[in-house]
């Protein structure tokens, strides 16, 4: 059941190219911008991270990847073709999201590592752990943010919560109050060197991140069965 269930979103991500074209957008626009801000100061580090990738590229290269496995459609609409044959609407749900998230994970890891390399200054932590810390912080924000927007495609004929999605994850998520205590944006803020959650440490919003992952997808799943 799950390899199935595995089967029709992954088809989505690696069977339609253009939908990776916006995906590479992203990727390209944070890289080049690490190559620019390293060539203005000692330590650029921290505003590519934050400023270019965390704040921008990261959420919107995963916007368009959850968009992709959806195939551009709301939750419930695309697992649709397998709960029409009675599998079940959570399972089925569950499978299309970890898809998304893993994949956020990984390309988000794989970029966050980029920025940091390619933005790394004098000043910066020594090059090797720059770069394991930025990919293992993209990563888990990467799969924070999939589960975040999936639960807002659960909204919608076609899944317009996705973008309220990011509306709000932009807005509030940009606070360092309470009310950037469930967004992805915070945490990852907070991660890469920026202004703490609610005084959170690195190790309260990395969990944070992981528990978001949880709530969202276990909302995202409740709402597709009651669909």
């Amino acid at each position: 059941m799950i390899a199935v269930a595995l089967s029709l979103p992954l088809a989505r991500l690696t069977r339609t190219p253009r939908a990776w074209i916006p995906v590479l957008a992203w990727a390209a626009l944070a890289l080049v911008s690490s190559v620019v801000l390293h060539r203005t100061g000692a330590s650029a580090t921290g505003g590519a991270l934050q400023a270019i990738f965390g704040g921008f590229a990261l959420p919107l290269l995963t916007f368009t990847m959850v968009g992709a496995v959806l195939g551009g459609d709301g939750l419930t609409r695309a697992t649709r073709p397998f709960v029409a044959f009675g599998a079940p609407p959570r399972v089925i749900a569950v499978a299309t999201i970890a898809v998304a998230a893993l994949a956020s994970a990984l390309v988000a890891a794989l970029v966050g590592g980029a920025v940091a390399a390619l933005a790394h200054g004098s000043s910066d932590p020594p090059l090797a752990r720059d770069v394991l810390t930025s990919a293992w912080v993209a990563g888990l924000g990467g799969a924070a943010y999939a589960a975040f927007f999936s639960f807002g495609a659960s909204f919608g004929k076609r899944g317009g919560g996705r973008a309220v999605a990011l509306v709000v994850d932009w807005v509030l998520g940009s606070t360092s109050g309470a009310a950037g205590l469930l967004t992805p944006r915070a945490h990852v803020r907070s991660l890469l060197g920026g202004d703490a959650v609610m005084g959170l440490s690195g190790r309260a919003s990395a969990i944070a991140l992981v528990a978001l992952v949880v709530f969202f997808v276990a909302l995202a799943a409740a709402r597709t069965r009651r669909a």
